[in-house]
């Protein structure tokens, strides 16, 4: 046995110690998870242990792309932006696009290497053109996961090739539904076959499904040694996003048949419910303490929910105001909430929220108030 393969065993025998709920104890057993979730809203749809915590693996590099994106979208980079390659991005090992030191490659090539093709040299040059080092990246990839919601992801690389990289199912289908936003990484996601390097790397996705469903967005199909077959897929059809995760398939082809299954699925049976403000009516309500004795309300902001199809005509709206609601208040504070049911599920809820500012009563505007009264008798 290698020195390296030894190794390898090392350290995922430490891991699988520290973390025991992680994986399971037979590396060519690995747990599966999957998960459904509608991505425009981030709505969790099905799930099978989609909270088992697993290696990141390459889904991490989802999360350097996000960043990356979110870079772009601020000005801080472009497609065209050329990068040089560091002596720490050409020591990266596994799935590479072999940069050497100090060549040069532009941000859209580096992109089209991890969409494609996995490159965690290529994926080292954007963590550091982002963050400055990867070690701050990192940070940021963290800092983000926490902001998205993904409670149980901690990244320790930005190409998740260390085994101290986790994740889970829901996880990354939050992070692919806050992906599917950025309308100008789909070409990326969806590209078959390309090359980078003036033509020196050619590059082959393995991501079967988009060359044969309908509405596909992308993301990213891999094999993990501790994991086994995984896919990450998300498509459009109708105003509908579905986002199908699968960790832990023993067949490699049946992860895409899986996944084309559940994502019918939740088209067929689910809709975007676009809630009207002209469908709730809201009163204005008592406050206590303050220079008016009632505040005007108004609903607060509004989003689309998803409901099953079924369900789209028997949808019931109910408003509840807060007791005991006290000055002072300013447009926009929370005085109640309307609530949009199926039956006896609540399925969203909204804000009711004060109109107007209501200031709180002390003296002085108790004198401003005799003083109209006097002056309008």
């Amino acid at each position: 046995m290698s020195k390296k393969i030894l190794c390898l065993l090392t350290a995922l025998a430490v891991l699988f110690a520290l973390t025991p709920a992680a994986y399971s104890d037979d590396l060519h057993e690995p747990q599966y998870s999957y998960v459904l979730m509608e991505g425009s809203t981030a709505t969790l749809l099905y799930a099978e242990n989609g909270s088992a915590v697993v290696p990141a693996h390459h889904s991490a590099k989802l999360m350097t792309l996000l960043l990356t994106a979110e870079a772009i979208e601020r000005g801080e980079l472009s497609f065209e932006t050329v990068l040089k390659t560091s002596n720490h991005a050409n020591s990266m090992q596994g799935a590479q696009i072999w940069l050497m030191p100090g060549e040069e490659i532009t941000v859209s090539e580096l992109i089209a290497s991890i969409t494609v093709g996995n490159a965690n040299d290529a994926c080292v040059v954007l963590a550091e053109a982002v963050g400055k080092t990867e070690e701050d990246f990192v940070a940021m990839m963290n800092a983000r996961a926490s902001d998205l919601g993904m409670t149980s992801t901690s990244y320790s690389d930005c190409t998740g090739i260390s085994p101290h990289s986790v994740t889970t199912a829901c996880d990354c289908a939050i992070l692919a539904s806050e992906l599917t936003k950025f309308d100008n990484l789909r070409d990326y996601f969806t590209t078959w076959v390309t090359s980078v390097r003036g033509g020196k790397t050619e590059l082959a996705s393995t991501n079967r499904l988009i060359l044969t469903y309908d509405g596909i967005i992308g993301m990213k199909a891999y094999y993990s040694e501790a994991l086994g077959n995984c896919l990450i897929a998300a498509a459009e059809r109708g105003g509908l996003k579905m986002v199908c995760v699968i960790f832990g398939e023993k067949d490699e082809f049946l992860r895409f048949t899986t996944a084309k299954e559940k994502m019918n699925t939740g088209f067929q049976a689910y809709t975007l419910y676009k809630p009207k403000r002209t469908d709730v009516y809201t009163d204005p309500i008592a406050v206590s303490g303050g220079e008016k004795t009632e505040v005007k309300t108004e609903l607060g902001e509004l989003s689309p929910f998803i409901i099953r199809k079924s369900a789209e005509d028997g949808i019931e709206i109910s408003v509840e105001y807060y007791e005991d609601v006290s000055a002072p208040l300013s447009p926009g504070d929370r005085v109640g909430r309307a609530v949009w049911s199926s039956g006896s599920e609540e399925i969203y809820s909204c804000g009711i929220v004060a109109a107007e500012p209501v200031r709180k009563m002390n003296i002085f505007i108790a004198i401003e108030r005799a003083l109209r009264s006097i002056i309008r008798m």
